[in-house]
């Protein structure tokens, strides 16, 4: 190669560099955005009151219209706050099941005599592509309290999300349902006894999870809950033009004060789209200040 073929190979490689047309092979191994994918088809919301009365235990079932299944879904007690335990709020294929206990009082057998009832809430849909539900459930033991994590297979993300109680009943009550990571990928349930027991209890957490449709997650700002106040809620927002799907809180405490608090309602919700949380101190209260953010899973 003579001297001046050489001299403008090396012209053309130094401009073509400038302009950002080669890449280093770190460049060159990061995978390209993700393709924008269909939204959810057949969007419907749907909820179920149960029975207003003084049963202990109240559970209902929002159940999705034929030809759709659960998405997402949530709960709210009514007029249950200080004396209640949220047993569960999880996803089955046509449907959102909604479960809750009174507290028992201390030395006594039976309820506070007091009326309150359940709603369950559910986004039901077309099956999308990939859909996956995930069930993980805990070991049973007497801690007083304890987490557990489902995460969405590999290739897929979380649409919706939901926790259960089992064993320990009227004394084990779940605190949050949480989703962990801006990735949109796992669920965390925590859960805890409200009355110490050494009974032996476990918990479950769900996911429910597609092939990547856009979800994303929005979170309200910390909401401070001090004093008397006893209760907080909050409420995340969806963008314009996506939909809720599924409910988180985050609580911010210490463990015994994590321990004391009950979700009285987590749901998503369609006008406006986004997603309600409130936590309740249980029983007489705490003098300490904890803090809250709802947390909402959205897509087209």
């Amino acid at each position: 190669m003579n001297t001046r073929l050489r001299r403008t190979l090396l012209g053309l490689t130094a401009v073509a560099t400038g302009m950002g047309m080669f890449t280093t092979a770190a460049e060159a191994a990061v995978p390209p955005p993700e393709a924008p994918q269909a939204p959810v088809s057949g969007y419907t919301y749907v909820f179920k009151a149960g029975v207003h009365d003084s049963s202990r235990t109240h559970s209902v079932v929002a159940r999705c219209p034929a030809g759709r299944v659960a998405l997402g879904g949530g709960v709210r007690i009514v007029d249950g706050e200080n004396r209640v335990l949220l047993r569960g709020s999880y996803p089955q294929r046509h449907g959102w099941v909604a479960v809750a206990q009174e507290l028992e009082p201390r030395g006594a057998g039976s309820g506070t005599g007091a009326a309150w009832h359940v709603v369950a809430y559910a986004v039901c849909a077309k099956a999308p592509a990939g859909l996956t539900y995930v069930a993980r459930t805990s070991a049973r033991t007497s801690e007083n309290s304890k987490t557990k994590q489902a995460v969405c297979p590999t290739g897929r993300r979380l649409l919706g999300l939901g926790g259960r109680i089992t064993y320990a009943d009227s004394k084990a009550g779940i605190n949050s349902i949480t989703v962990d990571t801006r990735l949109v990928k796992s669920a965390t349930v925590r859960g805890s006894e409200a009355r110490p027991t050494g009974a032996r209890w476990s918990e479950t957490a769900y996911a429910v999870c597609t092939d990547p449709r856009g979800q994303t997650l929005y979170e309200s700002f910390w909401k401070p809950v001090a004093g008397a106040t006893q209760s907080g809620a909050a409420f995340a927002s969806c963008p314009r033009g996506t939909r809720a799907f599924g409910a988180g809180v985050r609580l911010y405490g210490n463990a015994g004060v994590l321990n004391r608090l009950a979700l009285v309602e987590l749901r998503p919700t369609v006008r406006p789209p986004g997603a309600r949380a409130r936590v309740s101190e249980l029983g007489s209260g705490l003098a300490a200040t904890w803090y809250l953010k709802a947390q909402v899973v959205c897509a087209r």
